[in-house]
């Protein structure tokens, strides 16, 4: 076949994915962390102010704002509270949900910077797979990635996560390519790809131990090293190989280092005057500078787990580079940041919680999110590469993937981070160049067949879900509605579906009463959404909230994240605890009706003021949304929206059954 012609059909699957990415974007509301890069982006580049989000990557947020230039929005208030003491949510939330703001018109726009950067992260998959296997297995790879539900998914929003595998996926090629022609332009591609890297996303640490593992798998063949300017080229072999890589690979990182520098201006300091920077979090905070023990305290007082929190490498790392200023300010408190936070993180898996992870998440997450044809295709790629002869030169050239692989998923299992399926982004496009020497199997009429089956199946699945590729879940979960039994947060329910809900409400809602149990970022009420919030008090940041609302017959929306109450202080089944709690404190509730504020007691009978009352109604909302989710779990809801909202129709003997009603204790 003509190159022209795999040419014709690569650019139709980049256009198709670049049309499913952002056709219907009006559909999928903000993700939990869209505001906060939004607003951040915004700042960089109209302030030269880099305090806020810093932990979330420079240049995804500074691509993503250039978007401005296409809007005529006015972008947020550089002034005020959350402004002064670096709160990246309060200046979000204070720009997007003002009343009459377009949130669409900034959004999409922002959006469409990702997609350029998924279509690059595309077209070089699809060349290197067809470096490797050839032109058509080039284009099964680019097949698999432009149907790709987690590609299609993360590829259309304002996140770090696309940029840092793109990041990964050209610093690993430009290493490899380094560690074999050792020329000006490979050794500042390689430096380019590692700042960038460095740029996007903090996980870009690991990269330095994969860079070792290939240095050292390169120095291990013999062959003599290629190295030259311009023209002029002479090979080197022996321990001379070592010293030129060694320089190379010195020059790279001086190229990198200062590659981060240049993206905040070569200035030391986050503030643009000068002054001493006010992050959100303190310094001490980051550095672990008072080490203590951490860990969440139940409605119960109960703690299931302490978490031990002192200084590490990277505490120490970032106490001696801001000491000599080796990097800028808000990278260093960015990388402190990363760390400190990713040491224990609250975490739902298959009916579990943690704050310390599980080593089967990622696994699960992967054999769970995959398609099951893409699983087929990528076993069908494995044995076809085991069939390759001679098998060490295709092992050989498969190292940079084989290296990631093993450092990544490695470094995935012993995370405690484990708040989404996302993490695992930058191993798909790898995984999907691995799967394209299913191709190699050509000489028979059948496997070809089953190939392209397979991968017209892989697009169907896509297809189905669309818009909502990010709850995609294949049949071994159950599906997209299924999946919430084994994963919520970022897996699933990233508060992204607000404008399905809004559409469902306004289509079958009619005059009930509407209560919202909601797990995101974005503004039900900006959305046109009327609803009493319940048990989501940590998401609603509404002027004033009641506390312990009366729950009357009417529509109950719970999101998954929310059902499950990974960000409650009632998790997990329903306890004796739990329910003695709750139960004492429905009696002094009772008891304080009616009773003047002075005369007000707490539930030992003393005197309590107004904030420790509000503090102990807001523990009874959390116990009484927690029984009331005991009961829906075992009930099959009357609707589902968007594959996270689950819609109950709660009459008062259910209402009943479910918070005052008789209960059992799973052991």
């Amino acid at each position: 076949m003509p190159s022209r012609v795999y040419r014709f059909f690569a650019a139709l699957l980049l256009a198709t994915f670049a049309w499913l990415a952002l056709s219907q974007s009006d559909r999928v509301g903000l993700t939990f962390d869209e505001p906060a890069h939004l607003a951040a982006g915004r700042a960089y580049n109209a302030t030269g102010d880099y305090r806020l989000h810093p932990e979330n990557g420079l240049f995804p947020q500074r691509w993503a704002a250039l978007s401005a230039a296409l809007t005529e929005t006015s972008g947020p208030d550089f002034t005020g509270m959350g402004w002064d003491s670096g709160d990246v949510w309060s200046v979000a939330r204070t720009w997007l949900f003002t009343p009459g703001r377009d949130v669409e018109s900034i959004l999409l726009p922002a959006r469409a910077m990702i997609v350029l950067l998924a279509l690059t992260l595309l077209v070089l998959v699809w060349r290197w797979a067809a470096g490797l296997w050839g032109e058509r297995a080039g284009l099964l790879t680019l097949a698999l990635a432009a149907f790709c539900p987690h590609l299609l998914a993360h590829g259309a929003l304002v996140t770090s996560d696309l940029a840092a595998t793109l990041g990964f996926a050209l610093a690993l090629l430009a290493w490899w390519r380094l560690l074999h022609r050792v020329t000006p332009m490979r050794v500042f591609a390689a430096g380019a790809a590692a700042g960038f890297l460095a740029l996007a996303k903090f996980s870009a640490a690991l990269f330095a131990p994969i860079a070792l593992v290939l240095l050292i798998v390169r120095l291990l063949r013999t062959s003599d090293l290629p190295v030259g300017v311009g023209r002029r080229i002479r090979r080197v072999h022996g321990v001379w190989r070592m010293a030129w890589l060694g320089g190379a690979a010195s020059a790279a990182l001086l190229i990198a280092w200062a590659g981060v520098w240049a993206g905040y201006g070569f200035r030391y300091t986050a503030t643009a005057d000068g002054r001493p920077a006010r992050f959100a979090q303190s310094w001490d905070e980051v550095l672990i500078t008072k080490p203590r023990t951490g860990g969440s305290i139940m409605a119960d007082g109960s703690q299931p787990e302490a978490i031990s929190l002192r200084p590490g490498v990277v505490q120490h790392f970032v106490g001696f580079a801001r000491e000599h200023r080796l990097l800028p300010e808000a990278w260093l408190y960015g990388l402190a940041f990363t760390d400190r936070f990713s040491r224990h993180r609250l975490a739902y898996f298959a009916g579990e919680y943690r704050e310390r992870g599980w080593v089967g998440f990622f696994p699960a997450a992967f054999a769970l999110k995959t398609t099951l044809p893409a699983l087929a295709l990528g076993a069908l790629g494995l044995l076809a590469i085991l069939r390759r002869r001679p098998r060490n030169r295709t092992l050989y050239r498969l190292a940079p993937l084989l290296a990631f692989a093993g450092v990544y998923v490695a470094f995935s299992l012993t995370s405690s981070l484990n708040i989404g399926h996302r993490h695992l982004l930058p191993l798909y496009p790898l995984f999907y160049i691995a799967a394209g020497a299913a191709l190699l199997f050509t000489r028979r009429l059948i496997a070809v067949v089953l190939i392209l089956a397979l991968a017209g199946w892989h697009s169907v699945e896509a297809l189905r879900v669309r818009p909502h590729y990010l709850t995609y879940f294949n049949q071994l979960a159950g599906g997209p509605t299924g999946g919430h039994r084994f994963f919520t947060d970022s897996s699933l329910d990233w508060g992204q579906g607000l404008p399905e809900l809004k559409a469902w409400l306004d289509a079958h809602a009619g005059t009930q009463p509407v209560y919202l149990s909601y797990f995101g970022s974005d503004n039900p009420a900006h959305a046109g959404i009327r609803a009493t919030r319940v048990g989501d008090i940590y998401f609603d940041h509404a002027p004033v909230r009641a506390v312990l609302p009366a729950l009357d017959p009417g529509l109950y929306v719970i999101s998954a994240t929310m059902l499950h109450r990974v960000y409650t202080r009632v998790r997990g089944p329903w306890s004796e605890s739990y329910e003695q709690e709750y139960q004492r404190l429905l009696r002094w509730h009772d008891a304080s009706l009616g009773r003047k504020p002075g005369d007000r007691r707490n539930t030992d009978a003393g005197p309590i003021d107004d904030a420790t009352q509000v503090e102990e109604l807001a523990r009874l909302e959390q116990l009484r949304f927690g029984r009331l989710c005991r009961y829906l779990e075992n009930r099959a809801p009357d609707a589902t929206v968007a594959n996270i909202f689950f819609i109950h129709r709660l009459d008062a003997r259910e209402i009943h059954r479910a918070l005052t009603g008789p209960v059992t204790f799973r052991p």
